[in-house]
């Protein structure tokens, strides 16, 4: 009798590891369609081979990965968070998991959930990849957080000290030999009306003011050369295929010394593509109908066009940025009572760089180069071109998130066909800027 029931139990064996066989070999070929599935975004389909795989007694790390990132895909975050989890447990596994588990927090609206895990990662992962990916998260979790703090809105204020020596007679673009310290502020607002920063209406507001200090010369009244500006503005959003982009009307007024200067008002289309992780590039036209404030700036009345093409890169330690910008103007001449003739409505080609470099986790060095190209219409007593090169560098000091200071050394050389507009001019300042 003992014989026949080890013989019993061996046949059973067989047979059991027959079925464990059969079973394993099932299991793998519903794995294998359930990549299909997801790789051809039939995400329920691959949820259902997963999940049979996974009954059929499949454990490994790829399965419940599959599993999380599936049900992710068909927004089902509880299950998805649950094999997360489960990955979370396995050290090799853990960055990636947690990145995920903060993606999943951030879809149910959980900032302190998502930046908990995001922050995790940062502290703990070994791959740049998935570190890099979670700072970026970290940042929009911030900027959400300050828009829906301050009930939609946010202000930014700037206030600079600064010494000009060659300070530029604006309406003219020529430098007027004099020099002087000055002091400039500004005040910018947005309050989103309706949708979201992304997808919505936002109304827009800026004061801008600057004031000079005494010259040396008696003969220039003090504020000669003050300037303020100050405007609305609305602005839609609007997700449109790959792009984000926005159309905004504005209105703007300013002065020139003591006396009125101009209204603005702008029409602007703009619109932001992700090429990559890092690369991103910039469309904007804008359109300005310009009125004289002023008998005395009557000729600077018309119509002004910019078009700007731009690239940016953004790494974990640097920036780059890029563009061209297309300037056409259609204004009046300045006929003055000598019958001399000049033309303001110059062709302009501006291209610009501009790097970015953190030297630590508090400084960062910025380096900005542009050129300008100004050809203007000729008339019966002028022939004018200018090239405008413009270097500057700044040291940025970030207190924190919201408020920096900033150190500043310009310089700008203006050649030109006609002397009078020949200048150079270099301008020393700094600023502390705030964001609430």
């Amino acid at each position: 009798m003992t014989g026949l029931n080890r013989k019993i139990k061996c046949v059973w064996l067989i047979v059991l590891m027959m079925i464990s066989v059969d079973v394993l070999a099932s299991a793998k070929d519903d794995f294998k369609q359930g990549v299909n599935f997801f790789n051809s975004e039939n995400y329920s389909a691959a949820v259902k081979k997963f999940e049979s795989a996974n009954k059929q007694g499949m454990r490994n790390t790829a399965l419940y990965y599959n599993l999380g990132s599936a049900y992710f895909k068909l927004k089902n975050y509880k299950k998805s968070e649950d094999y997360y989890k489960i990955l979370k447990k396995q050290p090799k596994m853990k960055s990636l998991a947690e990145y995920n588990l903060g993606l999943i927090a951030v879809q149910q609206k959980d900032s302190v959930k998502a930046r908990q895990y995001f922050k995790a990662v940062v502290r703990n992962a070994q791959d740049k990849k998935i570190l890099y990916l979670a700072e970026q998260q970290l940042k929009k979790i911030t900027t959400t957080k300050t828009v829906s703090s301050k009930n939609k809105g946010s202000v930014y204020l700037s206030g600079s000290v600064g010494y000009d020596n060659n300070i530029n007679f604006a309406p003219a673009d020529i430098g007027s030999e004099e020099s002087a310290v000055f002091f400039d502020a500004l005040v910018s607002a947005d309050y989103l009306i309706s949708g979201t920063k992304s997808k919505g209406w936002t109304a827009e507001g800026i004061l801008y003011t600057i004031r000079y200090g005494d010259t040396d010369n008696p003969n220039i009244s003090q504020s000669a050369f003050d300037q303020d500006e100050y405007g609305v503005g609305l602005k839609k959003t609007q997700k449109l295929a790959s792009w984000n982009t926005h159309l905004k009307v504005a209105y703007d007024k300013s002065t020139f010394g003591p006396r009125d200067y101009q209204s603005i008002f702008k029409l602007e289309a703009a619109g932001k593509h992700k090429l990559s992780r890092t690369d991103r590039v910039y469309l904007r036209y804008r359109y300005e109908d310009i009125s004289s404030d002023d008998i005395v700036f009557d000729y600077l009345e018309g119509w002004r066009q910019k078009i700007r093409g731009e690239f940016r890169r953004y790494n974990k330690n640097n920036s780059t940025q890029l563009y061209y910008e297309l300037e056409l103007n259609d204004r009046n001449d300045f006929i003055p009572a000598t019958g001399n003739q000049f033309s303001y409505s110059p062709a302009r080609h501006t291209l610009r760089g501009k790097y970015t470099t953190n030297l630590t986790s508090v400084w960062r060095l910025i380096g900005d180069l542009s050129y300008r190209k100004s050809d203007y219409p000729s008339t019966n007593t002028q022939s004018r071109n200018d090239e405008r090169w413009k270097a500057a560098v700044y040291a940025n000091y970030r207190f924190d998130k919201t408020m920096k200071l900033k150190l500043k050394l310009e310089y700008t050389d203006n050649s030109s066909s006609d002397n009078l507009y020949v200048y150079d001019r270099q301008v020393v300042s700094v600023s502390l800027n705030k964001l609430f």
